[in-house]
């Protein structure tokens, strides 16, 4: 067993926090901020305060969820879907979980913030964040181990997320917010079916219920084709149908990423090549998201000349 003090603790904290994933709380923050821009307001303490509100509460996420995959037996020593830090004796449970609560704590001071500078409205989106956020993994609701973990990850990450971020910089419903919200909620929902699909045995043995385990491992795999392919459609839809500006055509630069990525998961056989797939599909859906908010970008600095 590894040695807890074989490396620093903050390393330890920080790879127990998934770095790598924290792209799914960004790029939405961009999307929505950025078509606030586009319709006239950008206030950048709000934006900063949303962003890294969050953050935390993605990462606080990622914390709960190692703590309730232990502590229901969900994981194991050699999980590849786990950072295994309890198992390996790096952190205590309790440190898991303590700081997870500590995420939680100062994502809510940062709504307390938010409340100040945008009204008391803000609080729904919060504690919606927070219950999909919390319950994911935990009793009693436990979302990620009934097949529910892709909607709400695509409603809290993708819609709430991106029309929040909006939100805050103007008051109101924005169709073109929503609209930006759905490749961007996509996206963000097949990093977390890619996920499922690597860790196809291990949850099937545990009878932790994601779709790949419901529908089969080739279903994990066309679905993620779907979802992929359903962001250009979507936004290709939104920008034709002026909903979108039409600079957000952009997002086919990404494209060829995309396809590699699609036709690599379609004919993986091992599960390596999954493991791939997930950083592929993190870097795809955080390319695509900053490509989509520079256009939107581009298309506010262009319409603000005529």
């Amino acid at each position: 067993m590894k040695d807890a003090a074989s490396q620093p603790a903050w390393k330890v904290w920080v790879k127990t926090s998934r770095p790598f994933t924290l792209t799914a709380s960004l790029s939405p923050v961009l999307v929505g901020t950025a078509i606030a821009g586009y319709e006239g307001t950008f206030h950048i303490v709000t934006f900063l305060v949303t962003l890294l509100s969050c953050l935390c509460l993605q990462i606080g996420t990622n914390y709960f969820n190692e703590y309730f995959d232990y502590r229901y037996g969900l994981d194991h020593e050699g999980s590849l879907g786990a950072s295994t830090v309890i198992f390996r004796q790096e952190m205590t449970a309790a440190q898991v979980l303590g700081g997870g609560i500590a995420c939680f704590a100062v994502a809510t001071l940062l709504g307390i913030v938010l409340i100040f500078l945008v009204g008391p409205a803000i609080i729904l989106f919060g504690l919606g964040g927070m219950l999909i956020a919390y319950f994911y993994s935990a009793r009693p609701f436990k979302f990620a181990s009934r097949g529910l973990g892709d909607i709400l990850v695509y409603i809290a990450m993708g819609f709430l997320m991106t029309w929040g971020s909006y939100y805050v910089q103007i008051h109101q419903w924005s169709w073109r917010a929503f609209a930006a919200s759905v490749p961007v909620g996509l996206l963000i929902t097949a990093i977390l079916n890619m996920n499922n699909v690597r860790d196809y045995q291990d949850d099937r043995a545990v009878n932790k219920k994601t779709l790949p385990v419901r529908f089969g491992l080739r279903f994990g795999q066309r679905y993620h084709a779907v979802l992929l392919i359903g962001s250009y459609v979507a936004a290709t839809i939104f920008a034709l149908t002026g909903i979108l500006p039409l600079y957000a055509l952009a997002v086919w630069l990404t494209f060829p990423l995309a396809f590699t990525n699609v036709r690599s998961v379609l004919t993986a056989t091992d599960r390596s090549a999954f493991i791939i797939g997930i950083k592929r599909t993190s870097m795809l859906q955080f390319q695509f998201s900053i490509v989509l908010s520079l256009a939107i970008v581009v298309a506010t600095v262009l319409s603000a000349r005529v």
